[in-house]
């Protein structure tokens, strides 16, 4: 499972673990998309990231 699942599910939990007004809730279940959001963003750009500096290394290492 990817880290921004865990986190999302950790906010989710932490936000919605008292009784809540339908208002509340709806605020709330905005708050958590766009937490999720932003988390799996940062995840992707740290994954393309990661495999670019690998592929650069290698090509290092091809031409060393």
């Amino acid at each position: 499972m990817a880290i921004s699942n865990e986190l999302s599910s950790d906010v989710a939990v932490a936000l919605l673990g008292k009784e809540k007004s339908p208002q509340e809730l709806k605020r709330l279940k905005d708050i958590i998309l766009e937490v999720h959001s932003a988390l799996q963003e940062m995840s992707e750009e740290t994954r393309a990231y990661r495999f670019n500096r690998k592929k650069q290394q290698k090509g290092t290492k091809d031409t060393g």
